[in-house]
């Protein structure tokens, strides 16, 4: 058989089982309406079979994309995060142009009075229809699931766009980065969780390109400059710009320290400049900037509040109860996932080569516990945060799949075991809702 024609249906496979699992989450609602309030979602149906339990804030990210303005507000709990919003507005300009041809959705732009009390009234205005904001949420997020797979493959030294690559059983274990609790929960919900992926994959790379000196200073300012505008998306992305910073400095402060210090200087005025350009428009406006996480949540201010108290044993213990209420939130999700491997890893594998040295390893370790250090000081724990890091675990698990492949006894019971066992698990994915089962 022309190998060839092997790799392209391959492909073709590859992309259909991802696709159809997508549109299977539209089955439902997965929650039942009397947990609604407990699991913050809103339960909508499309008829009898397809419905969704969308996440409690969509309907104000979908607000604010319909309505970019409302980012103006002075109490915008959106106002940190103006990108997603921003990039949504922008692509369903031309999806309501196409609908509009066709005789969809012609009452929009339109105003609608809404009565906030007794006495109280406001006007929401909204420049496009709901669903087609709905839509251009899930394009978006289809998106950010091709890029994260794009930078995954090439963690590995493999592409999306080539034929041959989907052959590598690497390329096929990749696929739990989409057959995950934040894709299963959020794809269908528009919020910021998806760049919790993508952030992890983002960084693991260019780490990895750092720790081999596979990158010049040039691309340095752009991946900078990337993770700058990436900010605007989503507070993550400092986790980002704080592990490429280490190892750049860690690489490079031996051969010329004052060399190393200046470039840190620069990267972080590149990083940080987007977010501070915004920062600034908006204080213009306003004389203020609504930050939710520092004002309603604490975060961060809460460990500095109890050094300045000297409360240091204080400090350290609600840090380590965060952290390893986070970990442990984590290993809860995951659970059958680490036991399959190491079960994977007993029966058909013999002679393990593993080094914690290894690029690769160390970069998905680094960015395992800078995540979770950051999240732990943000005090922010749902198990939808958490299941983020199920990126660096999966990595450190396919590369000593890869890497040991070649000891791999009884190839083809292997890869017929966990293809049976990847099926009952897409179906168990597809009935649950996120972390919650």
């Amino acid at each position: 058989v022309d190998e060839n024609f092997i790799s392209k249906k391959l492909f073709y496979l590859f992309w259909t089982l991802i696709i159809t699992y997508l549109l299977l989450l539209l089955i439902g609602p997965r929650v039942p309406d009397n947990l609604q309030k407990e699991y913050c979602v809103r339960n909508f149906e499309i008829n009898s079979y397809l419905g969704h339990s969308m996440n409690c804030d969509s309907a104000d990210w979908m607000l604010n994309a319909s309505d970019p303005s409302r980012l103006l507000d002075e109490e915008s709990i959106r106002q940190p995060r103006p990108g997603l919003i921003t990039t949504v507005h922008i692509v369903t300009y031309p999806l309501d142009f196409i609908f509009k041809i066709f005789g969809f959705f012609g009452d929009y732009p339109k105003k609608t009075e809404i009565n906030l009390n007794y006495d109280q009234t406001e006007i929401l205005y909204e420049k496009f229809h709901p669903r087609l904001i709905y839509l251009s949420y899930a394009l978006v997020n289809f998106f950010i699931i091709i890029l994260i797979l794009k930078l995954a493959f090439e963690i590995f030294n493999l592409s999306i766009f080539k034929f041959r690559d989907y052959q590598q059983i690497t390329a096929w274990l990749l696929i739990f980065l989409v057959f995950n609790n934040i894709t299963n929960q959020f794809f269908w919900s528009p919020s910021t969780k998806l760049f919790n992926l993508l952030c992890g994959v983002f960084t693991i790379k260019y780490i990895i390109r750092i720790v081999e000196e596979k990158i010049n200073h040039r691309e340095l300012l752009i991946i900078f400059l990337v993770l700058g505008v990436s900010l605007l998306f989503y507070g993550v992305f400092i986790v980002s710009y704080s592990c490429l910073l280490f190892f750049y400095f860690f690489k490079n402060y031996k051969e010329d320290p004052l060399r190393s210090l200046s470039y840190i200087l620069m990267f972080s005025v590149i990083f940080i400049s987007p977010f501070l350009i915004w920062y600034a428009y908006i204080q213009s406006i306003n004389s203020d900037f609504y930050f939710q996480v520092f004002r309603e949540h604490n975060s961060v201010i809460w460990f500095i509040d109890l050094i300045l108290k000297k409360e240091f044993g204080n400090a350290m213990l609600k840090f380590y109860d965060n952290s390893s209420f986070f970990i442990s939130g984590f290993i809860k999700q995951y659970w059958f996932l680490i036991l399959l491997f190491f079960t994977n890893i007993s029966i058909f594998f013999k002679n393990i080569n593993f080094s914690i040295k290894n690029s690769v390893v160390l970069a998905s370790l680094f960015y395992f516990f800078i995540y979770t250090i950051f999240f732990s000081l943000v005090g922010y724990l749902p198990l939808n945060i958490s299941a983020g890091l199920i990126v660096p675990i999966l990595i450190i698990f396919i590369f000593i799949i890869k890497q040991n492949y070649k000891n791999c006894l009884r190839k083809k019971t292997f890869i017929i075991t966990n293809a049976f066992t990847f099926f009952v698990f897409c179906i168990w994915s597809i009935q649950k809702f996120g972390p919650y089962s």
